[in-house]
């Protein structure tokens, strides 16, 4: 995102921001149970918004004392805005887009985390091989602005040994965009997760490597720094269902159930969400934030990028950005 991602906020956006305060506002009042306006930026049918999706189906909100009204509001720095205005409560973002947003004075933090990482690809052409082989080719990513996913790519092809202007690196659009670009040869890679780089993977593309191999914050939940501490206890028991959700997500008795649920939401075969639920809880843990818990690593890590490109101070230290005393309240009542 822009340096000054919080000085262009249009009028649009403050006209939805304004209905959807209004409109949840009035059910707040009529309810008795504490209502916490919950931000996503689309349908949940993503892995890693399994929590959020089982502790709304099973109640967990509920036996917490808690209702969680979703409200789909996107893209990420929209969210981020939006939460900032004070039209959401809390929110799951890019957490790179709140962190930018701090640093330049929206009263946001991060409170917790669902993904360690950021949980994407490259792929390229089956004839493609080797990093060597991509010298002169078109990569298709989601932007091209500076931003983390950005600068994990341009490392991760550095890894391989190719310098900046060894490639063509092109704003493709969406995931579905994307990945119909590859298939057809517009473009010769593209940066795909799940379920589209299963689908690359069953169908002989070359994986060359993963963004997920440096280690930096990818989602989490995000809140008002105004509106949390005067509504602490909402928010431990917004934690407390999602940890609680957590753990049954990640139990492998209830992998069939979860799987389902994704697949209904998302309309996606069981089977792909069965092998993303094994990419996440199975085969690839450290994408996942445990317990809602990031890694010190990969906060410093998210921080560090964002620093290196100068939407953060050099140095900076991740506790400036990142809250964790709600989420350590949490976990103690929760317990073991």
């Amino acid at each position: 995102m822009g340096r000054h991602l919080f000085m262009r906020t249009g009028m649009a956006l403050l006209l939805m921001v304004v209905l959807v305060a209004g409109a949840v506002g009035t059910a707040r009042t009529q309810a008795k149970r504490d209502v916490v306006r919950f931000g996503i930026v689309g349908p949940p049918s993503a892995t890693y918004y399994a929590p959020l999706v089982v502790a709304q189906q099973k109640g967990f909100f509920e036996r917490e004392g808690v209702r969680v009204d979703q409200i789909v509001i996107g893209p990420d720095d929209n969210l981020v805005r939006a939460v900032a205005a004070g039209a959401l409560d809390l929110g799951i973002p890019e957490v790179s887009i709140a962190i930018n947003g701090n640093a330049h004075g929206a009263p946001v933090k991060v409170i917790a985390a669902l993904t360690d990482r950021y949980p994407y690809d490259l792929f390229a052409r089956p004839a493609i091989k080797s990093y060597a082989d991509l010298r002169g080719k078109t990569i298709a990513h989601w932007t091209i602005a500076p931003e983390v996913s950005v600068v994990l790519i341009r490392r991760l092809l550095a890894a391989g040994g190719l310098k900046e202007g060894e490639y063509n690196l092109i704003a493709g659009g969406n995931q579905p965009n994307r990945y119909a670009a590859l298939t057809r040869g517009a473009v010769d890679g593209a940066v795909l997760t799940a379920p589209f780089n299963l689908l690359a993977r069953q169908n002989g593309f070359t994986v060359l490597g993963g963004l997920y191999d440096i280690p930096a914050v990818f989602a989490g939940v995000v809140t008002n720094t105004n509106w949390a501490p005067r509504h602490a206890d909402a928010v431990n028991a917004v934690l407390k269902a999602l940890i609680r959700s957590f753990r049954y997500v990640a139990n492998p008795a209830n992998k069939a159930e979860v799987v389902k649920m994704l697949a209904d939401i998302g309309k996606v075969d069981p089977g792909v969400v069965g092998q993303t639920y094994d990419q996440f809880y199975r085969n690839q843990t450290y994408l996942t934030s445990w317990d809602l818990a990031p890694s010190p690593r990969s906060m410093q890590g998210v921080v560090d990028i964002l620093g290196s490109i100068g939407q953060v101070p050099k140095s900076a230290s991740p506790l400036a950005y990142f809250d964790l005393s709600y989420l350590n309240r949490a976990l103690r009542e929760v317990g073991k």
